[in-house]
């Protein structure tokens, strides 16, 4: 596996501006907490996804999808609470925590696979 810095760069930059933006679009007093939870739930997948190359083709094609799905839903997921006006906090976390660890499963499932 090897990590391409410049790509990872970028891929924390988009991920910092969708979290400002989901902060300043967030009408509730959650909105700290949905900036800094956009931040690290939308921007593991897209550094993965974006950062990371692996050196089997089908492998890293398949992981590459893998977390740009992932990066989507973690980002209407977060949309959507933003657009809510009250929401249970231990939801938001349990929700974002068990479909991010799904996600990492299946990589290292699909990275450790022979082909």
């Amino acid at each position: 596996m090897k990590v391409n810095v410049l790509y990872s760069i970028i891929a924390v930059c988009i991920s910092a501006l969708i979290s400002y933006g989901i902060y300043s679009f967030c009408q509730n007093e959650n909105n700290l907490l949905l900036a800094i939870g956009s931040f690290l739930f939308v921007g593991f997948p897209l550094i993965l996804a974006m950062g990371v190359n692996s050196n089997l083709s089908r492998s890293s094609a398949n992981m590459k999808v893998l977390m740009v799905v992932c990066f989507m839903i973690m980002l209407i997921i977060n949309v959507i609470f933003a657009c809510l006006a009250t929401f249970l906090i231990p939801l938001y976390i349990i929700l974002n925590g068990i479909i991010t660890l799904v996600f990492f499963l299946i990589y290292h499932s699909i990275y450790s696979s022979k082909q």
